[in-house]
């Protein structure tokens, strides 16, 4: 059997298994040297021009003050019930109360009855403490906390940081002393009032509540060493300027994916307006069930190496690859190792992968088998053999080969099924409390359902992906996720090292604006729909990628503005297992293999359908339309140069698209084409090349009669030639 160094088997990577990150959980990945020999891997056009900005956002710090004199806590109306031990402060009814001046080492308890509203307004108030979380609400209907108009005040947790494998504390039985964040609270807890407040959660959890966290209308910083935000029932904002920084968590956290006893659906983060920034080490959000993303939000997220905010616990280092097995694949049995290989003739290397250390993910211990990775290779694939020999031809089990994604260090084996290993890229940290490897995930918005974006302003830079929505991952009610990312309106400017968006389920592009700066795969679903809209794309490997999943894979484009820019060498820009469908919009893909055969503009398993709308793609021709009503013209051979380029047929413009650097081959299918017509393609004013329509496809100004076919030998043609490139 021969290998195929295909790589649509090799999927770009998801999170997987790793949703709960813990303190150790996160970390920096690494980076691969020498990527770029045999060939260009970075793409130099693409991309619009216009990309989101957003303006700073206010830093309650900005606003700080020296807080001085006695600390009091007093019943706004004189009815409440306040008593006082030592350096405690204890609430003991509903009612508004006022806290103002320094509390160091100390503490406010709110200990009221199950339906009491308790309000606590921070006119001016420091409290620290290094034994207890400051703020906690153990019992009450429902707890809020209020900046004062302009005020500015702080609560700072103080304990030593929580030990990263340490277990949850049990909400029914959490004291002040075991409580989970600097404010703490076991009921449903609103922030607001336009004053500034300043959390820094030293032990854990900067603000956590264990039923529904609502922030509104307030400027709000919190430093965490773990979430900076987690409300374990949901997380809401609806106004105010909010910045997170979570040094070894997520920026916004919700855990709890049940439905409540009122048919309320638990687990999802929701913003709708304010001006946010996430500094995140892990996830910037992470929800249990939806997140959801709408309004005028303006939302900056940077997750994982982008952050300028890291844990010193954490640490990755080296130009090493690890290739993670579960216990039940690892045995003296097998030989493991990895083919290097570049996109040219040459042949490529071998590397073995030798046990080095356990892998923990929450519970999850894996086998780490280290693989020293040598410089100057761009792809990889991975072999499971029979003893020490190496072949690409004769082997126990293989990945399909494919690009190596430069921001992560790791690639985990899932499955293995008859000869064909399955696996993702992860990344992996090693602690410096034992030394031991952690898989985590630092994803930009991520969502264990879906993801919903259909207003704001967000700017995503992440080690992972930048938007993700998991379809794995097993809910409260015993189902499993979506994996659906829908975006219907806003503006996105996402920057990453994995994919730019990706859904385990359908993607939807029906409105606003997509700007993927910097991908490994741009947009990545078991079924990618593009309605409405403008989506521009930049990706080191495939732009489009439908993937296996519940439903046949299909990039389906019906309206909308696609822009697509891939690497040269083993790339595609849309890349399909199953069919390519396009009925209306406008698509210009740009790159992947000059060659063809199996990468290249195009590339499906299944048959391209063109009904209507303007398809021009260049770079590699893979697979050509199979629909007999649209016409194409096929240009093999020519190179299109950096210019701008319009199509006419003497009486107008029909079709117009620029480029800024040189792609060679290509095909246009319009319905604006029409059988029998005279054409002409003007690159800066002159004629680049003319044809007539004589029949339906169009080579070379030359009719083709029978099929169409991609000339590559069939979908993703080619097996692997030992020594040489897919």
């Amino acid at each position: 059997m021969s290998f195929n160094m295909n790589k649509k088997g090799f999927a770009t990577i998801t999170a997987l298994l790793l949703a709960a990150a813990l303190l150790t959980s996160c970390g920096i990945g690494l980076t691969f040297t020498g990527q770029e020999t045999g060939g260009d891997t970075t793409p130099s056009t693409g991309g619009s021009p216009d990309t989101a900005e957003i303006s700073a956002v206010r830093d309650a710090d900005d606003d700080k003050v020296e807080i001085t004199g006695s600390f009091s806590l007093v019943s706004a109306d004189g009815k409440g019930s306040v008593s006082r031990d030592g350096s405690v402060w204890k609430i003991t009814s509903a009612g508004v109360y006022t806290a103002k001046g320094l509390l160091e080492n100390g503490r406010i308890e709110v200990s009221a009855g199950a339906d009491d509203e308790v309000e606590i307004d921070l006119a001016g108030a420091s409290v620290s403490s290094s034994d207890a979380a400051p703020l906690t609400f153990l019992s009450c209907g429902e707890a809020k906390l209020k900046a004062v108009e302009g005020s500015y005040n702080e609560i700072t947790d103080r304990r030593p940081a929580k030990a990263a494998d340490a277990a949850e504390t049990d909400s029914s039985t959490v004291t002040p002393e075991t409580a989970g964040g600097a404010v703490y609270a076991k009921c449903d807890l609103k922030l607001s009032g336009s004053g500034s407040l300043s959390v820094s959660g030293g032990y854990n959890n900067g603000i956590h509540t264990t039923k529904d966290l609502k922030i509104k209308n307030t400027v709000l910083k919190v430093t965490a060493v773990n979430n900076a935000l987690k409300g374990n029932n949901s997380v809401g904002i609806e106004s105010g300027d909010i910045i997170l920084i979570s040094t070894g968590g997520d920026g916004i956290k919700t855990e709890d994916s049940d439905v409540s006893a009122k048919g309320k659906q638990r687990g999802s983060v929701e913003i709708t307006g304010g001006n946010i920034t996430i500094h995140a080490a892990c996830d910037g959000i992470d929800a249990a069930y939806d997140a959801v993303i709408s309004g005028e939000t303006n939302l900056t997220v940077k997750a994982g190496k982008y952050s300028e905010y890291g844990s010193e616990g954490m640490q990755a280092g080296g130009t090493e690859l690890y290739l993670v097995l579960p216990s039940s694949l690892y045995s003296g049995t097998y030989t493991w190792s990895a083919y290097f290989y570049n996109d040219d003739d040459k042949a490529g290397v071998w590397a073995d992968a030798k046990y080095e250390t356990m892998v923990s993910s929450g519970r999850t211990r894996y086998y780490g088998l280290l693989i020293k990775a040598p410089s100057g290779y761009q792809n990889v694939a991975f072999f499971r053999f029979r003893g020490t020999a190496h072949s690409t031809e004769d082997y126990d089990a293989a990945t399909e080969g494919g690009r190596m994604n430069s921001s992560m260090n790791a690639f985990l084996i899932t499955s293995v099924s008859s000869k064909t290993l399955t696996g993702e890229w992860v990344s992996l940290t090693k602690s410096t409390q034992g030394g031991k490897a952690s898989e985590y995930s630092c994803k930009g918005i991520k969502a264990d359902n879906e993801v919903k974006i259909s207003g704001g302003t967000l700017v995503i830079s992440s080690t992972d992906d930048a938007i993700h929505a998991n379809g794995d991952v097993a809910l409260a009610s015993g189902k499993k996720g979506t994996g659906n990312v829908t975006v219907s309106g806003g503006n996105l400017t996402l920057t990453t090292g994995d994919d730019g968006i990706h859904g385990d389920g359908t993607v939807t592009v029906g409105g606003g604006k997509i700007n993927i700066l910097k991908s490994h795969e741009g947009i990545e679903g078991n079924t990618v729909s593009f309605t409405a809209g403008e989506t521009y794309v930049v990706a080191d490997d495939d732009g489009v990628n439908a993937c296996a999943g519940a439903a046949t894979p299909l990039i389906s484009v019906s309206g909308g503005y696609l822009d697509v820019t891939t690497a040269s060498g083993d790339t595609d820009g849309l890349d399909s297992n199953g069919n390519v469908s396009i009925s209306g919009g406008f698509v210009l893909v740009k790159g992947g293999s000059s060659a063809g055969m199996v990468s290249g503009s195009i590339d499906c398993d299944g048959k391209i359908t063109v009904t209507g709308g303007t398809v021009v793609a260049l770079g590699g021709i893979c697979e050509l339309p199979s629909n007999s009503k649209i016409c194409t013209v096929t240009m093999n051979g020519k190179s299109f140069g950096a210019g701008s380029y319009v199509l006419g047929d003497g009486s107008g413009e029909l079709v117009t698209f620029s480029l800024d650097k040189s792609f060679s081959n290509g095909w246009i299918c319009s319905d604006k084409l029409s059988q029998g017509g005279s054409y002409e393609l003007k690159k800066d004013g002159s004629v680049f090349t003319s044809w007539k329509q004589s029949s339906v496809t169009v080579q070379n100004g030359t009719a083709v009669s029978g099929g169409m076919g991609g000339p590559g030998g069939g979908p993703g043609g080619g097996g692997f030639r030992p020594g040489g490139r897919p």
